[in-house]
């Protein structure tokens, strides 16, 4: 009786041995199939983002298509006429005629006043009317005696002879003698409105100052001088003009007419149309519709700079210092291209091995349609391609850029996720088979 349980025993454990082997291995062999599915995935080839309109024919910027194969035979550097090619006059701010009439006098005259401006009125023997003055809200400067003239808009010569005329109309002066001299002891700031092809479009306030910024000796004496008042100022005040813009017909409205000025001499040193502008004006940019690089450079009436959003993460962090992206890697001097925008965000360098084959992801937005455009480039091939200025645009304010890992890198996190997964199953198989 005894030795048959014994038998049975042995036979029972055999079997048991046989059947536990084919599962052992069957789940040995499903975990490295599972394992292999996960690293495939994981470290798949990069999918390229989708856009709504097709970069090849209506993105902002030409440098934004599709980067295909290298061809050699070709002829490199090709975005250039490519975005010339797409000019169009697109804008309608200039189908109408230009009605300059009487405009222009008023424009070049420089003496326009605007509310708030600080002037001296002086007049032989004219006690009780010589004084200082601030021109109203409203636009008008009141006198003694004389009540409100109006000054906002107008030249100070016609104030001068307005004022002559009421203290003879008033009886208090002789023709003769009535002779006054009106002088701005200091412009005051303005708030002109600009539209159209600008970054920032919308009120813009000039020629802010305090009065500490001036000497004192500037301060006694007459007259004043303001740079800040001109059209340069309202488009740079409207952070500079789109590479799209049409510079060479800018647009001015005052009192509902309106002129054009050419502007095109801040870029190349030329004769430059920068009037002085008055309280009110209202400036408008027109698009051309097209990307102009001879625009993506730092002027008077372009960005000096520009703010780009930078993520540079193998993994998540902090803060954007343990990447090493300070404040000063994300602001770029106006005309930056993308390229160089990588290697601030540190996307660029490192090991070879496990670095070359990065992707960097541009987001931006086109201006003219107000879409977003995302592209995404193949760091090495930046470097590499002989023909790397096609595909490489150049960076716009807030512009947003995003480096993402090469094969290696990402296989090298998938095996150490899924060891950090399985390392709690493993230990437990080790310590439950040393027990046993």
């Amino acid at each position: 009786m005894e030795c048959g349980s014994a038998i049975s025993n042995m036979l029972n454990a055999a079997t048991d041995t046989v059947c536990v082997r084919p599962r052992r291995l069957f789940l040995r062999w499903f975990l490295i199939g599972v394992f292999a599915g996960l690293v495939a995935s994981c470290t798949a080839s990069f999918e390229r983002p989708r856009n709504l309109s097709d970069m090849n024919l209506v993105g902002y910027q030409a440098e934004r298509q599709f980067a295909g194969p290298v061809d050699e035979r070709d002829d490199l550097v090709r975005a250039r006429d490519q975005n010339f090619g797409r000019c169009q006059d697109m804008d309608l701010a200039l189908a109408s005629p230009a009605s300059d009439i009487g405009l222009g006098e008023a424009i070049d005259v420089p003496e326009l006043l605007s509310p708030g401006d600080l002037i001296r009125l002086d007049l032989m023997r004219g006690d009780g009317f010589e004084g200082d003055y601030v021109v109203s809200p409203s636009g008008y400067v009141r006198l003694p005696f004389l009540g409100d003239l109006p000054a906002a808009g107008g030249s100070i010569t016609e104030l001068e002879n307005a004022v002559a005329r009421l203290l003879v109309s008033g009886g208090y002066f002789r023709p003769q003698f009535s002779q006054a001299s009106v002088s701005v002891l200091q412009w005051a700031p303005i708030q002109v409105s600009v539209s159209g092809a600008v970054f920032q479009s919308g009120d813009v306030v000039l020629n802010e100052r305090k009065a500490e910024d001036d000497a004192a000796a500037r301060l006694e004496a007459k007259g004043d001088f303001t740079m800040q008042r001109r059209l340069s100022s309202a488009l740079f005040a409207a952070a500079g003009v789109r590479p799209d813009a049409d510079i060479q017909n800018i647009v001015l409205i005052r009192n509902g007419r309106r002129r054009v000025f050419d502007m095109i001499g801040a870029l190349d040193g030329g004769p430059l149309d920068d009037p002085l502008l008055v309280a009110g004006d209202r400036i408008h940019v027109p698009s051309r519709g097209c990307f102009q690089m001879a625009l993506a450079r730092p002027s008077r009436i372009t960005p000096p700079g520009i703010r780009v959003f930078m993520s540079n993460l193998t993994q998540p962090a902090a803060s954007n210092a343990n990447s090493a992206i300070g404040q000063e890697a994300t602001r770029l001097p106006y005309g930056t291209r993308f390229l160089q925008g990588l290697v601030s965000a540190n996307c660029v360098g490192g090991i070879q091995a496990t670095n070359a084959r990065r992707w960097g992801v541009l987001i931006s937005r086109n201006p003219v349609t107000w879409e977003s455009e995302v592209i995404a480039r193949s760091i090495e091939d930046l470097v590499r391609r002989a023909d790397r200025d096609d595909f490489n645009p150049v960076l716009l304010p807030n512009d947003a850029i995003a480096c993402y890992d090469s094969h290696v890198t990402n296989v090298r996190d998938v095996i150490k996720m899924i060891s950090e997964i399985a390392a709690p199953a493993v230990n437990a198989a080790i310590i439950g088979g040393v027990t046993q």
